[in-house]
Order: C-alpha cells, then structure tokens, then sequence
C-alpha cells in the first residue's frame, strides 16, 4: 500500500512539474517565511530554484540586500551569478521580499524607502535579464474590511495602511513593466496567512496565538473577535504560485480560502486543543469583515481553496510543542 502511494504521489509530482519542467525559477527574498514554505512545495529539481537573499544558507544562494542602493556594477554580478546558476534561458521571476507586514506599526516612510529600493533593483535585475514570466505577491488587504461584499479583481479598491498603499505601488509599477517588456505577469493578491513559523512573529496571526496560547495563556486581538477573515495557508499560497507558472496566469488573481471564518470560532478550537480558558487582551473592538472572491483564480486553473484552518491548527500546535520542546 505505502508502494503504490509512493508512485500516486511520483505521478501527481510529474503532471505538476510537467509544463514548468524547462524553467529556472529565481526567487527575490529567500528567507521570508512564504518563500521557505514555497522552497519546499518546489522540489522538482535541486537546480531548478536560483535564490537571492542577504543571508544565504546555501553555497549557491546569491547574495543581495535589495533594499538597499545597489550598484550598476554590483548588479551587473548578480545578474551574471544568476545567468552562471541558470538550467534555461527560460526563467520565472517571484518577489517575495517586502519590507513591513499588514498589520504593523511601522512609519510610511521608514517602510517605504526600503520597499522602493526593492522594486528598483528588482526591475533593473528583470531589465537586464529578462524573464518570461512575474509573479509578484501583492495583498487583499487592498479591498475594503467593511463590507459583507465578496471582492473580486475589478472593483474598486481602498488601501488604508502604509502596507497596502504600497503593495498598490508596486503592482502598478511592476505591471507597467511588464506590459513594456512583454513580459507575462501574475499579481497574486494574497488573503491572510497562516502556517507554521519557528519565528512565532506577528505574522501568520494563528501561529502566533498558539504560540501565546501555550506561553502565556492569553492572546492580543487587533480587532473584535466577532471578525471573520478568508484565511490562506502557506502551503495553499505555494499551491497558487505553482499552478499561476503552471496555467500560465497573466493578470491579477484573489488568492483566498472559500469561505470566511470568524476569529470566534478559531479561538474556541485554540480553547479545547490547548485545554485552556483563554485571557483576551483587544486592542481595537472593531469588526473586520473580509470577503474575497475567488472566481477568476478558479475558472482559470480548476483549483479551489477550501478553508482548512480548525483543521490545520491541531497540527501547527503539535508542531509549536516539538519546536519548544
């Protein structure tokens, strides 16, 4: 039986990898945590991903602060590192790196003189070397939080934070771009996020209330707990990126769970696995109500993501125990 599951599974690998087989895949920002987890959904072949990052943990990683000034000297070696690694002319560019997350407390300015510098030398890298395809990971934080409307690609969007208005940037910047460069482009609009991180940071909000859960038996609320979001989880988001390089996705896609979830309800799940009456600290009462339609992503590569979280967090607290353990 664990034999002729070992080869469903080879099979099921084959028919992924099968259109993206004669890429090299160059990923900008190796250590965010979705680029792990997205390293690790990708094993098709150990030179098919070409990392950039300012810490490598590898000896082929190549390493680059894009966040800060660089050179045309200094980019004009990293462009040539990246084309000495390269399997194929043909690649796929994804930004991952981004500096600040959704919900932070961090100035407009102090985030956004990094994030600039990101794009920059992420496109004078693209200028220079000239992938076939983008894919940038943008956010639906983008749409209104208010509405009990489900949100698709085209209606109208209204950033509040320092984060949107600037994912909003970047999409614009990079789209322009790739329309003058013929260059294919996905924009994955990215729902909130949730997995396993031995970081336990303010990232992947789930992961961190089991975190405080086990610590401190008390969780901080930025918003009401009668909120329900359309959670994503990393290893979904990875699933996504795949099948955007697999469908040959251009344009901008919602990247969601089917159904939303309110943080009620996840906190009573936190309650029984963790055996514990839960000490509540919100910051701020207000509902967020977020919405997101999926349809697009859907008709065009047959995926749906269905919302997993009860399910999933059992397995990110057993996994929360062994790190702490």
């Amino acid at each position: 039986m664990v034999k002729e599951l070992g080869f469903l599974i080879q099979i099921i690998n084959q028919l992924i990898y099968k259109v993206i087989k004669d890429k090299d895949i160059v990923i900008f920002g190796k250590n965010s945590i979705i680029a792990k987890n997205f390293s690790r959904n990708f094993h098709n072949s150990k030179n098919q991903i070409i990392s950039i990052t300012r810490s490598p943990s590898l000896d082929k990683d190549i390493i680059c602060s894009l966040d800060q000034d660089i050179s045309s000297k200094n980019l004009d070696n990293i462009c040539s590192k990246i084309a000495n690694n390269s399997n194929y002319i043909d690649k796929v560019f994804i930004l991952f790196a981004w500096i600040g997350r959704p919900r932070a407390n961090s100035s407009y300015v102090e985030t956004w003189e990094k994030n600039k510098k990101i794009i920059l030398n992420f496109l004078e890298i693209s200028r220079k070397l000239n992938p076939s395809k983008i894919i940038f990971l943008s956010s639906t934080s983008l749409y209104p939080e208010n509405s009990s409307n489900y949100f698709c690609e085209l209606d109208p969007i209204d950033p509040k934070t320092y984060y949107s208005k600037q994912k909003l940037i970047a999409e614009k910047q990079i789209e322009n771009f790739a329309h003058d460069h013929n260059i294919e482009l996905s924009i994955l609009r990215i729902s909130s996020a949730y997995g396993f991180d031995n970081r336990f940071s303010e990232q992947g909000v789930i992961n961190k209330w089991l975190y405080d859960a086990i610590k401190y038996g008390k969780l901080n609320l930025l918003n009401s707990k009668e909120s329900i979001i359309n959670f994503i989880s990393f290893d979904q988001i990875s699933n996504a990126i795949i099948s955007s390089i697999k469908e040959s996705l251009d344009g901008t896609y919602n990247i969601a769970s089917q159904e939303s979830i309110s943080l009620k309800n996840i906190i009573l799940e936190i309650e029984r696995i963790t055996k514990k009456k839960l000490i509540l600290h919100i910051i701020n009462g207000k509902k967020r109500t977020i919405n997101i339609n999926t349809n697009k992503f859907y008709k065009a590569t047959g995926i749906k993501f269905e919302n997993a979280v009860l399910s999933n967090i059992e397995s990110i607290y057993s996994t929360i125990l062994k790190e702490l353990n």
